[in-house]
């Protein structure tokens, strides 16, 4: 049997109040169910798979971001190289513009290789 000690210890006279005698069995039931969970086979096989359990599921929820940034920085290569290619497309179009002072300035370097090449141009 489970003997329980006074609330006041110096007041030997006073028996425990029934507040005060619940508040007791409730600790002294709460500590032999927190013992028997620690000892008890069936308890710890339930333990060891719960923790199982959220191991594989920290690692597949890792393994799908893992995915998900991979294909993340695989479409941001992707944008990125249409972007390059809608630059180089518009700088293109920069030069190929008709009236453009860029394509005139090109036409007149094509038009003086004969200067480069040594023969006189007529």
């Amino acid at each position: 049997m489970i003997t329980f000690a006074k609330s006041n210890p110096d007041s030997d006279t006073k028996p425990l109040s029934k507040k005060d005698l619940a508040k007791q069995y409730r600790q002294a039931a709460y500590q032999r169910a927190k013992e028997f969970r620690k000892t008890d086979p069936k308890q710890i096989a339930l333990a060891e798979k719960l923790k199982e359990q959220r191991k594989a599921a920290y690692k597949a929820a890792k393994e799908r971001d893992k995915a998900y940034r991979a294909e993340m920085k695989k479409v941001a290569g992707e944008r990125s190289v249409v972007r390059k290619t809608a630059v180089q497309v518009k700088k293109v179009k920069k030069i190929l513009v008709a009236g453009s002072r860029i394509k005139a300035h090109t036409n007149k370097l094509s038009g003086l290789s004969h200067v480069n090449s040594g023969t006189s141009r007529q």
